[in-house]
């Protein structure tokens, strides 16, 4: 087999806030079985975890996530009082990682990388292929009014998932003649579903509804006491405010989403049907997409849970993957 006949492996990691952290298990799951990606594009979660695997540090980006407890996510959050680009200033993440990184620039990894992110002027795709290996995560993830845009050579970028969630045509460019995409969006188990689980109904408790009594019902009988009685009126009578609380609130329905969740819902929604017009263009030869769809998009302390999500749904595809891509 000639140089030019060898097969070239591609991986196009998708966006997906903290459920892109999936993409590190399903890396080094690909690793396991003797699949070795030898071009990598991502955007936004996809360009982070892309940017490790590109630099041979995959395995520093997991023990750096799985620390990441709710303290931890707060303390790396640098608010931009000023609310100017963004909710978030979104430098201290990227800092906090690529400090005493072995490559600066993106020229340098040993892997072809590609980060994709958005002009938000000219709304064009841009990808970004030379230069600081930091700004260009930081631009490829910066979710629009969530984190600022970062002025990269000129041009104010933000998010690639905008304009390609799923990269899989970079990879093409790129010269990789199979690819491999990695999209976790796509999860049957939404978080509309699972959120709204959450909030309990004070009817439906236990002693709280008129059509299942609990033990309390008992309280009044013939035998009690004059002295007993009053109590026990009043007992009632808080049991049966409750109750009217309940009702009320099975009628008012979930409560309202907050701005946060607003926004990366809505850009959920807006990259899925992006998504799935540029995959119809430039379909992958192979779609993993890892269950994550319990974890919400700014859950960054379940990081551990999205990385083995990755790795066991590699594991669950894997005699596929062994006989449709090629092993170098």
């Amino acid at each position: 087999m000639t140089a030019s006949s060898k097969p070239c492996i591609g991986i196009a990691l998708g966006s997906g806030a903290s459920k892109g952290f999936a993409h590190i298990g399903v890396l080094n799951a690909l690793e396991e079985i003797g699949i070795r990606p030898q071009v990598v594009a991502g955007s936004s979660m996809g360009a982070f975890v892309g940017s490790a695997y590109a630099a041979g540090c995959l395995d520093k980006l997991e023990d750096w996530v799985k620390l990441l407890d709710n303290w931890r996510v707060f303390s790396l959050l640098d608010i931009n009082w000023t609310l100017s680009g963004g909710v978030l200033g979104g430098k201290k993440p990227f800092q906090a990682f690529f400090e005493n990184f072995a490559y600066e620039n993106i020229e340098d990894l040993p892997l072809p990388f590609t980060a994709v992110a958005t002009d938000l002027y000219s709304d064009q795709e841009v990808w970004l292929q030379q230069g600081n290996l930091s700004d260009a995560v930081s631009a490829s993830c910066s979710i629009p009014g969530l984190l600022s845009p970062k002025l990269v050579a000129g041009r104010w970028l933000v998010d690639g998932a905008v304009v390609n969630p799923v990269p899989v045509d970079v990879c093409r460019a790129m010269g990789a003649t199979c690819v491999i995409a990695v999209d976790v969006t796509e999860d049957g188990a939404s978080n509309r579903e699972r959120r709204g689980g959450e909030v309990k109904n004070l009817a439906s408790e236990p002693g709280l509804s008129e059509e299942e009594p609990g033990d309390t019902e008992q309280v009044v009988t013939d035998t009690d006491s004059e002295d007993e009685a009053p109590l026990n009126n009043l007992f009632m009578q808080g049991r049966e405010q409750l109750s009217q609380i309940g009702q009320r609130l099975r009628k008012s329905g979930p409560y309202a989403p907050g701005v946060l969740d607003t926004m990366t819902t809505a850009m959920e929604i807006l990259e899925r049907r992006h998504k799935r017009s540029r995959l119809m263009g430039s379909p992958p030869d192979v779609m993993i997409m890892p269950k994550v769809g319990g974890i919400a998009g700014l859950e960054f302390s379940r990081a551990a849970e999205a990385v083995d999500a990755g790795r066991a749904e590699v594991e669950r595809t894997r005699t596929w993957l062994e006989d449709i891509v090629p092993r170098l």
